[in-house]
């Protein structure tokens, strides 16, 4: 992936603004686990501060672009008539 090492929020994979699904894109792990982390955080006294490390990451992370390709018909790959 071309984007390995950068931090991205995916809001196509996301459920919200997509912070939790770049995170686990980041580390290696499931977007569910930053997902039970951060429900945990909220439940276990931490209410507000896991509701603006959110609001804060989902501010702060830009976006991951859309790869789009340009050239859909390449040379070989278009039907001549």
């Amino acid at each position: 992936m071309i984007y390995r090492y950068g931090l991205y929020r995916d809001p196509a994979r996301g459920w919200i603004a997509g912070v939790a699904a770049g995170l686990g894109e980041r580390f290696g792990v499931s977007a569910g686990v930053i997902r039970i982390v951060f429900v945990l955080m909220a439940l276990t006294g931490t209410p507000v501060l896991a509701g603006i490390l959110y609001a804060v990451l989902a501010v702060l992370m830009p976006a991951k672009p859309l790869l789009i390709d340009a050239y859909p018909y390449r040379r070989g790959y278009r039907r001549e008539y």
